[in-house]
């Protein structure tokens, strides 16, 4: 059966990364996506993974510096349906293809601006590359100590553009069905700097929106900075074997952590009183459980270590891969989480798979990348056809019957838990989705979750939720939530396979009761294979698909034959978690789009259908400017030993006064820079004349613009070379949170917003990550772990009695504000 984005034209203007996955998972789903490139060639595609990014599609070229190049691109727009572009604000109005003006020649039109810092602030108009967005906006600060010098650390894994492609998916999914049902396309806007919002707010020690609040409101509890410097939980750590190989662990429930013990042969541990409640120990108790667990993990190999595990099946633990070496292993090969296709220019290429797996409409791969304006002859034929946007105003266009927000009236069940799936399930609740929330009966959590740390943190994964609790190993809790099935449109869980067959809300139950349910399961390593019913937390996907890797930079961990003590190797295991987050929240991205997919393909179908999601394959497209194989590959780029950046002109300087981050991709910004610094004899140094040049003396180079910069403060550069048009911007000015909740540019865009909690008052959540013209977002507050189910079992047919008799028998708990109304 055809992909739901079957029929339709996407127009991708877009430059970069994260235009060209969102326009990819259009073209993987049926799209026809046509990228039209400047007469040169998009200026990325030097990059090598571009040919990765652009499978798929067919090329134009298109010089719209010119009149005959911009009526050319009006008369191609008048046969699409979505138009992705990623140029900074204005550009485009000033080629007279902006929103407003094509909007009026094409009203069904479906227009997506992807950008690095927004449509509005001060920053608008500084070039938009990530690393310059990280920076600014705090991520890099963030990171301090996990190297061991001062200051920002370079964040080398594109989690911005990630988390920017798909909020992009996610508008223009539900932009398009807001044009179903009204007939009007509209503006889609996201950023990289919207989308790095959410994805590092969960944690009280991350420096994010939860950590500044926590700060402000409680001082003597969290005092200043979060540091960077401490150590990871006993199911967390990370090991050294025997062989040199390092493994991360990953166990967060008792038992998984106490097997590992077993497994090991430490089990003795645990009749000692200082180990007994692990991972329940003090700080003192763990330091030393964690050397006893290093020290026993060298007396068997890699290879050995993992047999052990396996046949255990309850320990989550896995070596470090780098993106390339992440295409080998079992459950990637198994599960098909990465295709080969062949390109002309390279040979066999292995690189992305489709990013969900939808079993009824399913994508697929469909050929190499285009040369520069490889189709123009075919595409240009088209210019005087038919138009599928609609050309003109009519009563049924005027966008009048619209919905209130994008996804208004779609009811999702969301039974996952941990970050990944809920996160992905309060993404669709941002959109409007009614999203409810299914909690065990067994999480009496409540009291934890009306202190302010949990219900502040708690922000990003229960927000715009409404919360209820049943204990579903019980007859009368499946009659609830299959009660609840009737009447969704979505069902989500990461249970572990054979566990919702056991709950009876496995596809084939929730199929009977609800054909036209979109059946959403997540799991870290996919359904086939050995790897299959193995548990994994956040830390697997990291270590294997080569994200840990690259953050870790140049040197780490330690290569085998290097001799360390225990203390060395307490200190890389440090470092190596310290490089090891945002798996987890670079999955839900992928739960979100699988869901809108799925909504897309019932429009078509009639029918619901079971879609899965893995965490590895979220996280290859997390890595995807490094999730590619072919023969005379380039090396993966990495950072320096110290994590500065990856080469002189892409990286952080120290200057007199504070840090900044320079971005100077091409040769007409390194010649801009050389000129605003006064120091123009640099571009007649063979040394630096050209980008081969440069490249070979990276060392020599850095020192020239180390010293440069220690000449200013951080705040003079950013002001000169901003004015000069060249990427450069204070790195060390605020914290994530700090910069989220107040920097002018954060209020300008809405980057953070407030909300009430019915517990701990008002605070402030991240805002939109995707906005839409004419169906906004709705931001709400978090909610407590049961908040709602008196009013959702009366919804369903229980009355009162009933319901006070199905909470003292324990087949579902509420909180005590459970007779609250909306979230």
């Amino acid at each position: 059966m055809a992909g739901p984005c079957t029929g339709l034209t996407v127009l991708d203007f877009s430059l970069g990364m994260p235009g060209a996955l969102c326009t990819l998972v259009l073209a993987d789903y049926g799209a026809e996506v046509i990228k039209v490139e400047p007469p040169g060639g998009d200026p990325f595609r030097f990059q090598p993974a571009w040919i990765s990014w652009n499978r798929g599609k067919k090329g134009i070229a298109l010089d719209l510096s010119t009149a005959e190049g911009r009526e050319q691109a009006i008369q191609l727009i008048a046969g699409a349906d979505v138009l992705v572009e990623s140029f900074r604000p204005g550009d485009m109005a000033n080629w007279g293809l902006g929103h407003d003006a094509l909007s009026r020649l094409y009203p069904g039109l479906v227009y997506c601006s992807i950008t690095g810092f927004g449509q509005n602030g001060p920053l608008r108009r500084v070039k938009g590359y990530e690393g310059l967005v990280n920076a600014k906006a705090g991520r890099m600060l963030n990171l301090e100590g996990q190297p061991n010098r001062e200051g920002p650390v370079y964040s080398a894994v594109h989690t911005g553009s990630w988390h920017a492609s798909q909020a992009a998916v996610r508008g223009i999914l539900g932009a398009l069905r807001v044009r179903d049902q009204c007939g009007r396309g509209q503006w889609v806007q996201t950023s990289i700097v919207q989308a790095l919002a959410s994805p590092h707010d969960n944690n009280v020690g991350n420096g994010g929106l939860v950590n500044m609040q926590l700060r402000r409101r409680d001082p003597d509890r969290f005092p200043g900075r979060p540091g960077g410097r401490g150590l990871s939980s006993i199911g967390y750590v990370p090991v050294r074997t025997k062989d040199g190989t390092w493994l991360q662990h990953a166990n967060q429930r008792v038992p998984h952590i106490q097997g590992h013990l077993k497994a090991i042969g430490l089990e003795h541990l645990l009749e000692d009183e200082r180990f007994a409640r692990v991972p329940a120990v003090n700080e003192e108790n763990r330091e030393l459980l964690r050397k006893e667990i290093l020290n026993k993990q060298l007396e068997k190999t890699s290879d050995e270590w993992m047999e052990i595990y396996l046949q255990d099946g309850n320990i989550a633990a896995e070596p470090y891969r780098d993106s390339v070496q992440a295409m080998d292993h079992p459950a990637v090969i198994a599960n098909g989480t990465v295709v080969t296709i062949d390109d002309p220019r390279v040979g066999p290429m292995r690189t992305l798979a489709p990013l969900v797996d939808l079993k009824d409409t399913p994508g697929g791969p469909s050929g190499p990348a285009p040369d520069v304006g490889q189709h123009n002859a075919e595409i240009l034929e088209r210019l005087s056809g038919p138009s599928n946007a609609a050309s003109g105003e009519s009563p049924e266009a005027n966008g009048s019957d619209a919905p209130a927000h994008p996804l208004s009236g779609v009811t999702v069940l969301d039974l996952a838990t941990i970050q990944a799936g809920p996160y992905g399930a309060a993404l669709l609740a941002d959109l409007g989705a009614r999203v409810i929330k299914v909690d065990a009966t067994d999480r009496r959590l409540d009291e934890g979750r009306r202190s302010t740390s949990q219900a502040i943190a708690d922000a990003r994964t229960y927000s715009g939720k409404e919360g209820i609790q049943i204990d579903l190993q019980t007859p009368e809790g499946k009659e609830i939530i299959h009660k609840l099935i009737a009447q969704a449109d979505v069902l989500s869980h990461n249970f572990r396979l054979g566990v919702p067959e056991r709950l009876q809300v496995d596809w084939e139950t929730c199929q009977k009761i609800n054909p036209r349910m979109i059946h959403i399961w997540m799991g870290t390593y996919g359904e086939h294979g050995e790897h299959a019913r193995r548990p994994g937390a956040h830390p697997i996907p990291g270590a294997i698909m080569g994200g840990a890797m690259r953050q870790m930079g140049k040197g780490m961990p330690p290569p085998p034959d290097q001799s360390m003590d225990v203390e060395e190797t307490v200190e890389a295991t440090r470092w190596a978690m310290k490089s090891n987050w945002g798996p987890d929240q670079n999955t839900s991205p992928a739960v979100a789009t699988a869901v809108m997919l799925g909504l897309r393909a019932r429009e078509l179908t009639g029918k619901g259908q079971p879609v899965h999601v893995t965490m590895l394959n979220a996280n290859a497209w997390t890595n995807a400017d490094e999730y590619f194989d072919h023969a005379n590959r380039p090396p993966i780029a990495m950072p320096d030993p110290e994590i500065h950046g990856l080469h002189a002109l892409y990286r952080l300087y120290r200057c007199r006064e504070g840090w900044v981050f320079l971005g100077c991709l091409f040769q007409d910004e390194w010649e801009a820079f050389c000129l605003a610094v006064g120091r123009d004899e640099l571009l007649s140094d063979g040394r630096f004349s050209t980008p081969e040049a440069r490249q070979t003396n990276d060392d020599a180079l850095v020192a020239e613009i180390a010293g440069i910069f220690a000449e200013r403060t951080a705040d003079e550069w950013e002001a000169l070379l901003t004015e000069a048009d060249v990427g450069c911007v204070r790195a060390d000015e605020a914290m994530e949170g700090d910069f989220y909740a107040d920097h002018p540019h954060a209020r300008a865009n809405n980057l953070s917003v407030e909300v009430e909690h019915p517990v701990v008052g008002k605070y402030r959540r991240y805002g939109g990550l995707v906005e839409l013209s004419m169906t906004p977002g709705i931001y709400r507050t978090a909610t407590q772990i049961g908040q709602h189910t008196r009013p959702l079992l009366r919804e369903i047919g229980y009355d009162d009695q009933a319901i006070e008799d199905l909470g003292a028998r324990g087949i579902v708990q509420w909180a005590d504000t459970s007779d609250g109304g909306e979230p």
